[in-house]
């Protein structure tokens, strides 16, 4: 449901923030008060069309935004998660779809603050409202729309059905992708088992499971430099424990300390702890002594373990560039090469079997596309004499409409293809609606399908603009009373010049132009009470201020 527009800088509007409530809500005022403005603003904040010369004179770029309730919309839901999106954390789950236009011609497309290109604004905000004018091709023109409609109008046994043959397509298909790539890669088959078969080998005698690569370039850099670690271990060695030459070791020195210390106690018994604390350190000296001369000693090594290790990391590297960025890695893409490799294998022995296979798979989707079609047809009797009834409430009375399905070709949604055929006067071949119906014409028979199909379609909110355009009489009232009854289900937003239609809406809302420091401004207000009342005498054409009128009015409103 739509819950609020606003508009900055559009057409003749500086700023406007419009809050439209669930029901009926009808917008009303004098000719050329900017009632179209308002339609073109939610149309572009929808991913419509759009031109620079929109954006208010004297500025450089105007702001559209439309916020919308999208709390029980599963299909929303799931199209947000598809495209990586989240609706609003606002407590409720708002939607908002925002674009900003400027004067070089670009646009800016956000959805819920996040900016995305224009294909996906258009896609999700087609899931949300549907735009009704007299010469605007509408979604229920789209052949593809007309048969989802279809299905759900005809119920859960057909939309189940149509589920199933779905399910057989692709199961069909898959059947058939598989068996084509049997049949017609044999030669890249082979050659793919080849390779698959060297790479295993290659990988697996490279024997890399439990190698660290970590632990081999430390290898490497201790053996590398081997011979200076020796000399420097030398030279620790002698600094601590052989000394070197007239220089005595530190162990030495550190005995002859230990000595004096202990003398010296006999003099000063609190130095005590010092003994302790050198005879601690002459420990920790002679036990590095002997740890450093294990690592001299193992440091004596041949030149053939460093080409080994040197050998073994030039394989690692090798295998890396090849298959992946790490050993982890090398090691996954040789198990995902097993399964593929296990399944080619398997494929040619699956090759005389899969066309059996694939002409069961195809059996079944036919049997059922064919179940698909006979309960369609059964729907779409049903809802032709539905719709001519309808039409014939809108004076229509002579209009010859069809529910044409023709065999097309196999697809997920059966081998149905759909069109609403429409012949507005006797004789007239029956011809595409979207190609015959004229304006005034096409509004009715949208409406009279939205009556009809008001639970089957899951836009909430639809919007009319001016669709009672050149209607009057009794038939102005019966199209009232639809639009009434369909506020029941969806969200209504309506233009209208009709003060019948405007005196069902739940929500009235005034549009007006108005000069503001010598400019033209456009503006919005909610009605109510008496206000209400003269608007709708202005509109029957009497004095907003008619005591006659305004006594019918009132009786009049919902």
């Amino acid at each position: 449901m739509l819950v609020s527009l606003y508009i900055e800088n559009f057409g003749l509007v500086d700023k406007l923030e419009l809050d439209f409530g669930a029901g009926f809500n009808v917008l009303s005022g004098e000719t050329g008060a900017g009632k179209t403005i308002l339609v073109q603003a939610l149309n572009v904040s929808l991913g419509g069309r759009c031109q620079a010369d929109l954006i208010r004179t004297g500025r450089e770029r105007a702001l559209v935004q439309s916020s919308f309730d999208t709390a029980k919309n599963e299909t929303m839901a799931r199209k947000l998660t598809e495209c990586g999106l989240a609706a609003g954390d606002t407590g409720e789950e708002l939607l908002i779809l925002t674009r900003e236009l400027n004067r070089q011609g670009r646009n800016i497309c956000r959805v819920n603050g996040r900016i995305v290109n224009l294909g996906v604004f258009r896609e999700l905000a087609g899931l949300l409202v549907d735009m009704h004018g007299q010469h605007e091709q509408q979604s229920l023109l789209v052949s593809e729309k007309q048969l989802l409609l279809l299905d759900r109008y005809g119920g859960l046994e057909l939309t189940a059905m149509v589920a199933q043959a779905g399910q057989a397509f692709r199961d069909w298909r898959a059947a058939v992708g598989k068996r084509d790539a049997i049949n017609s890669g044999n030669r890249e088959r082979r050659q793919r088992v080849d390779t698959l078969k060297f790479q295993i080998k290659e990988i697996d005698s490279a024997s890399l499971v439990g190698e660290d690569e970590t632990v081999l370039y430390e290898k490497r850099n201790r053996l590398a430099n081997a011979e200076k670690i020796g000399q420097l271990a030398e030279s620790v060695l002698q600094k601590i424990h052989q000394g070197q030459g007239h220089c005595p070791a530190a162990v030495d020195l550190l005995g002859e300390a230990r000595q004096d210390l202990d003398e010296l106690c006999n003099y000063l018994p609190k130095v005590k702890n010092c003994l302790d604390n050198l005879y601690s350190a002459l420990c920790l000296v002679e036990d590095t002594a002997r740890d450093i001369a294990v690592y001299r000693e193992n440091m004596d090594i041949g030149p053939e373990e460093l080409n080994f290790v040197q050998d073994r990391l030039a394989l690692v590297e090798r295998l890396k560039r090849k298959y992946a960025d790490s050993l982890a890695g090398i090691l996954e893409y040789r198990d995902n090469a097993a399964a593929e490799l296990e399944e080619l294998l398997a494929a040619e022995t699956d090759a005389a079997g899969m066309q059996a296979q694939v002409e069961e798979k195809e059996r079944i989707y036919h049997e059922l596309a064919t179940q698909t079609s006979l309960l369609r047809e059964k729907a779409a009797r049903q809802l032709e004499r539905e719709i001519k009834r309808e039409l014939q409430e809108l004076a229509m009375m002579q209009i010859n409409f069809t529910v044409a399905l023709t065999c097309g070709e196999p697809s997920s949604t059966g081998s149905d293809k759909m069109q609403f055929l429409f012949s507005p006067n006797p004789g007239e071949p029956l011809r595409p609606l979207s190609r015959t119906a004229s304006g005034g014409e096409l509004s009715r028979v949208m409406l009279a399908l939205r009556t009809i199909l008001a639970l089957a379609d899951d836009t909430a909110t639809l919007v009319f603009d001016e669709i009672d355009a050149g209607i009057g009489g009794r038939t102005i009232h019966t199209m009232a009373e639809k639009l009434d009854r369909l506020s029941e289900h969806r969200q209504i937003i309506s233009i209208t010049h009709a003060a019948i239609v405007a005196a069902c809406a739940t929500t009235h809302y005034l549009v007006q132009k108005s000069i503001a420091a010598d400019r033209t401004v456009t503006s919005v207000k909610k009605l109510d009470g008496e206000a209400r009342i003269r608007e709708l005498n202005r509109m029957l054409g009497g004095d907003e201020n008619s005591e006659l009128l305004a006594g019918y009015v009132r009786k009049m409103i919902k």
